[in-house]
């Protein structure tokens, strides 16, 4: 009878990435969202040893290592750049902006030929008002109302209002803006809160070849890294990176793969 070699696995590894964010006040988790797409998840295993060497001859040899420390550290790449995604990239928070029905009066503005200005903006809301109608502008004195396309030009959807060089509005020059804003709202991510997500991350496999193993990492610090492109020539998608922490928790092992029943 021949010998019976071991039959080679090969793996072209894929899957679907899910963050199972801690609560940041009771550090229990809070359930597992997918990713999204991710192209890339690799982990890397650093070990640090201590060495030992012989003394006992002329020619120092070394007798004995001890494996003391091990780092074990993930990275993934991301191309789904939806809101929540975003939000972890940017270390922010996501919320709803309402914008309430009404007609705006008299809103002062000091203007430059040539330069656009944001409607509606204020601290609270830098994004200032969407959706306007029915503009109008005049002097700061109301007695003289400018022409749009002559004067102005406006884009009505982002509320933004130019003043053209060959207007009759002069430079240095005080305008009020009249308008009607509609009901509306929108996702905002807004930065601040803290670079770190702590939490669980599992990985279940779909091979496009080799056998399917499901990783699970109970506990994991995840950091933004790299580069966003927010304009980009090309052809490329959109991705993010986070570094991955993988951690042990005091009560299990720092990374499981599971296998599927037979």
């Amino acid at each position: 009878m021949a010998i019976q070699h071991e039959t080679n696995e090969y793996q072209i590894p894929r899957g679907r990435v899910l963050l199972d964010p801690e609560d940041p006040n009771t550090g229990l988790l809070t359930g597992e969202a997918e990713f999204g797409n991710c192209p890339g998840f690799t982990i890397s295993i650093e070990s640090e040893k201590a060495e030992h060497y012989s003394s006992e001859t002329g020619l120092k040899q070394k007798d004995k290592t001890v494996t003391v420390q091990v780092n074990r550290t993930a990275k993934i790449t991301c191309d789904n750049v939806s809101v929540d995604n975003l939000a972890r990239f940017l270390s922010g928070t996501v919320e709803s902006v309402t914008q309430e029905v009404g007609t705006v009066t008299d809103e002062a503005i000091t203007v430059l030929k040539g330069r656009q200005y944001q409607l509606g903006r204020s601290p609270t809301n830098p994004a200032g008002v969407r959706n306007i109608s029915a503009v109008v502008v005049t002097d700061t004195a109301g007695t003289t109302t400018h022409v749009v396309n002559v004067d102005y030009t406006l884009d009505l959807e982002l509320g933004r209002l130019q003043i053209l060089a060959a207007g009759a509005i002069p430079d240095a020059a005080s305008i009020k803006v009249d308008y009607t804003r509609p009901a509306a709202s929108w996702k905002r991510i807004k930065t601040g809160a803290v670079t770190e997500i702590a939490g669980a991350i599992r990985v279940l496999s779909d091979n496009a070849s080799g056998e399917n193993r499901d990783f699970y990492m109970p506990k994991v610090n995840l950091t933004p890294s790299g580069e966003l492109p927010v304009i980009a020539d090309g052809t490329d998608f959109v991705t993010m990176e986070f570094d991955c922490e993988i951690l042990k928790p005091s009560n299990a092992e720092a990374l499981y793969v599971d296998g599927r029943p037979a």
